[in-house]
């Protein structure tokens, strides 16, 4: 009954659902800053850059294509500087073009852990969390098209939420 009951009301009054209701946990508030970042703004992949810079420990990566190599030599540099890095991306899509193959050799090449996931679906899923306690989502995939694209993210700056992503990490098989 509470479930439906937040359901009614974020679907008529969005901006009255708490925000326990968004992370999951009963009666726990999360204090998030949230920002978004649209192509029309400039360009997403430079946002995610400035962001994947501040990274001090690890970032966990879910990503449906990959093929924009200044993003992927960003992180191949993080990596180089002792960033902890995993990678999941869609196995479907990186096998039929080269250029994913290519980005995902660069990305191996540096010591990142890459795994090509998605065998009975896409993993459809473009997010990054930082350092535990930051999330990176939207609907930009790691391409050079995509710089061409209508095309957003959310920051959330929030380690709740965080928490949340890195176990649907895990998940992603």
């Amino acid at each position: 009954m509470r479930k439906t009951l937040v359901l009614l009301v974020f679907l008529c009054c969005p901006s009255l659902v708490p925000s326990w209701a968004w992370t999951g946990e009963t009666n726990q508030p999360a204090n998030c800053k949230v920002w978004a970042s649209f192509s029309s703004e400039g360009s997403i992949g430079e946002t995610i850059l400035q962001e994947i810079r501040q990274a001090r420990s690890r970032l966990s990566v879910a990503l449906y294509a990959v093929n924009n190599l200044v993003m992927v030599e960003e992180l191949a540099k993080l990596a180089g500087e002792g960033i902890k890095i995993r990678a999941k991306i869609d196995k479907k899509r990186s096998m039929r073009q080269k250029r994913n193959m290519r980005a995902i050799e660069i990305l191996k090449s540096a010591g990142i852990s890459v795994q090509l996931v998605g065998q009975e679906g896409k993993n459809h899923n473009k997010f990054i969390v930082i350092d535990g306690a930051k999330v990176i989502t939207g609907s930009y995939n790691w391409t050079v098209r995509a710089e061409q694209n209508w095309e957003n993210i959310l920051v959330l700056d929030c380690p709740k939420l965080a928490k949340q992503y890195e176990r649907e990490w895990e998940e992603i098989r």
